[in-house]
């Protein structure tokens, strides 16, 4: 697609009927399954427009869309470092309140996306964002759950992430998660309770569900073989000695 046809869809996002605004953003969607796709959406500079619609767009379904577009995007090579130049971080943090539990969902998807590398995992800790996603740790939606806890998974592999979490009296909660009825969320956790681990605080507190992580690690070789793989590593990692 040309700039100049990107630049017609985008100037959509302004439309008054909500069912164009839908439109545009499909399509867009649509396009960003191909590589392609995505570095022509990203050249055209619609990630920043992207940003403003967050605060700007007052339609939920609508909203959902600018948040699914945006998370497929971040799959770009430029995306994060783009979007680290924008508010991005504190208006994400701010859908994570959202009555909507997509909007809620989706916001922490895009979070954990951001903070794929070391720049924007430094950048989301600095945006104070693990505060709101630990609270996201009881969400009544296991979809919600399982991208809080992803994020926070994403954000334990740095020590101020790990001693963040700690310091918010979280690991109660995360804990508890081991026994959620939904796949994800429990291989999420497995692997934000490995990252933690590594701070001996939290280690010391995660010996308390060390059987549990044994269980799963041989019950579940079969059935849920990644969950048992990353619970058999979260078991070396608690039971690491110097």
């Amino acid at each position: 697609m040309s700039s100049r046809s990107l630049a017609i869809v985008a100037n959509l996002f302004d439309d008054n009927v909500c069912q164009i605004r839908h439109n545009a953003y499909t399509c867009l969607i649509n396009l960003a399954q191909f590589v392609y796709g995505i570095t022509s959406i990203i050249d055209a500079d619609i990630l920043r427009v992207l940003v403003d619609k967050l605060v700007a767009e007052r339609e939920d379904v609508i909203l959902i869309l600018i948040l699914k577009l945006m998370n497929i995007l971040l799959e770009g090579d430029l995306a994060t470092s783009l979007l680290l130049n924008t508010p991005v971080l504190e208006r994400l943090n701010m859908h994570l309140a959202a009555t909507n539990w997509e909007i809620r969902k989706m916001s922490a998807e895009n979070l954990g996306s951001i903070s794929y590398n070391v720049m924007g995992k430094r950048a989301t800790i600095e945006a104070e964002s693990i505060p709101p996603l630990c609270e996201m740790l009881t969400d009544d939606i296991y979809e919600v759950r399982a991208s809080a806890v992803r994020a926070l998974a994403s954000l334990a592999q740095l020590k101020e992430g790990k001693i963040q979490i700690y310091d918010l009296d979280k690991l109660n909660q995360i804990i508890e998660l081991l026994y959620d009825l939904d796949e994800q969320t429990r291989l999420n956790t497995v692997q934000l309770i490995a990252a933690c681990a590594e701070y001996p605080p939290a280690r010391e507190k995660f010996k308390q569900c060390l059987e549990k992580l044994k269980e799963m690690a041989t019950k579940m070789a079969n059935s849920q073989p990644l969950v048992a793989q990353h619970a058999a590593i979260a078991v070396e990692v608690i039971e690491w000695t110097p």
